[in-house]
């Protein structure tokens, strides 16, 4: 899948094809069919799979609420992630980045994100926080915004320093 992750960011989506995305994998055009019935499908695996697993960050032992503890290592979690995956993110970025891509999957994921939206939502309104769906969209934006300048210089971008500010600001509401 990181083959065509790289395909697709750097050709774009479209002008992929599938036998070129096997044949930078190493593998039989008809193999990569095996997996996938389509390149859609494997485009939707690679933004699906990531999704899940950032998302399952926030509830991950999957009980359905989320903890004052969990919150916090949420914060943790995704800056060791962020940490050990700025090629993927970089290439993802990119990739999700072209609209014509964008659409094809957009109502998908949405559909996917809402239970741990609607979690993250519950925490903020069991915190006291007035506008809990705003906070709830406010907090992904900053773990997003976080990937993403990491991605762009992760030699000089102040991850630790960063990911701390996000817990410190967070420990001050909640007081």
């Amino acid at each position: 899948m990181k083959k065509a992750l790289e395909m697709f960011a750097s050709k774009g989506y479209h002008s992929s094809t599938t036998a070129e995305i096997a044949k930078a994998a190493g593998i039989a055009k008809g193999t990569l069919f095996n997996y996938f019935e389509s390149k859609e499908h494997l485009l939707k695996s690679l933004v699906f799979d990531t999704l899940i697993e950032l998302a399952n960050m926030i509830d991950p032992n999957e009980d359905g609420t989320v903890s004052r503890i969990e919150f916090f290592e949420t914060i943790e979690r995704s800056r060791k992630w962020i940490s050990h995956n700025s090629q993927f993110l970089s290439l993802y970025f990119s990739m999700v980045a072209q609209p014509a891509v964008f659409e094809i999957f957009k109502t998908e994921i949405w559909e996917k994100m809402i239970p741990y939206l609607e979690r993250l939502t519950k925490f903020f309104e069991r915190e006291g926080f007035p506008e809990a769906y705003a906070e709830s969209r406010f907090f992904l934006a900053m773990l997003d915004g976080i990937g993403i300048h990491y991605a762009m210089d992760p030699e000089n971008f102040p991850l630790q320093s960063v990911c701390q500010k996000v817990a410190f600001y967070y420990q001050q509401k909640m007081q």
